[in-house]
């Protein structure tokens, strides 16, 4: 393992203690967010990705499941030469999907129900040095309790994929803005700070420290580790 790299894997593990150390104040909430995400292949453009996922409050009493699926539909290849991403969708410059999740979150003694349609657009850039750029921008239409509410969120991802010798890794950082209908305003804004570890074509670790401020939450501002397990199944 040559110098630079390992100082550059050192770096990037600095700045996500730092990130985490930083955000730790006596009125901040803590969370731990594991998920489980499992992709199939349909056709040679078009996958299906279930997940479910689990917020629990480490300083207040909340819980929150979340179960979902969504179907995408990927759009020209990046031909530029580049190493070759576990996740098919990083392969292609344009990805559009629609979906739908379930919410059940219980907090104080109180249970909320909620139900979305998802539809997102996902454009992607590979720049020479490597970078991958990625411009989420998804709509969600919302049933709260019967209540109806739209939410647009627009988040950007930059990420570059590593190896030394033969362990591969892809540190990544991510900013996310959310508007919602009901307030008329941006009212909630995350970051993050990750790595993908991936594992041959079937598996992939994903582990982050996650920052949300939000103006209309019950708790903010919050911080989050993740740690989400990615699943490949692709046609023969």
């Amino acid at each position: 393992m040559s110098r630079s790299r390992t100082l550059l894997l050192a770096g990037f593990v600095l700045i996500l203690i730092r990130g985490t150390a930083l955000g730790q104040t006596s009125s901040t909430a803590k969370e731990f967010w594991p998920k489980l995400t499992v992709t199939v292949e349909l056709r040679s453009k078009t996958r299906v990705q279930f997940w479910w996922q689990k917020q629990d409050g480490e300083d207040f009493d909340f819980n929150e499941s979340k179960v979902g699926a969504i179907i995408s539909y990927r759009m020209k290849p990046i031909v530029k030469p580049h190493r070759r991403d576990i996740d098919e969708e990083n392969e292609h410059t344009l990805v559009i999907g629609t979906g739908y999740e379930y919410l059940q979150t219980d907090q104080n003694g109180t249970t909320k129900r909620e139900h979305r349609m998802i539809m997102e657009s996902t454009p992607r850039y590979l720049h020479d040095i490597g970078l991958l750029l990625q411009d989420r921008n998804r709509v969600e239409l919302r049933w709260v309790d019967g209540n109806f509410s739209a939410r647009y969120r627009n988040r950007l991802t930059v990420q570059r994929g590593f190896k030394l010798d033969k362990f591969r890794f892809t540190p990544y950082a991510s900013g996310e803005l959310f508007y919602d209908g009901n307030h008329h305003s941006w009212n909630q804004n995350q970051y993050a700070f990750g790595v993908q570890l991936p594992w041959k074509k079937r598996l992939m670790l994903d582990i982050y420290y996650l920052r949300q401020n939000c103006t209309t939450c019950s708790q903010d501002p919050l911080n989050v580790l993740g740690v989400t397990v990615n699943l490949f199944f692709r046609r023969k």
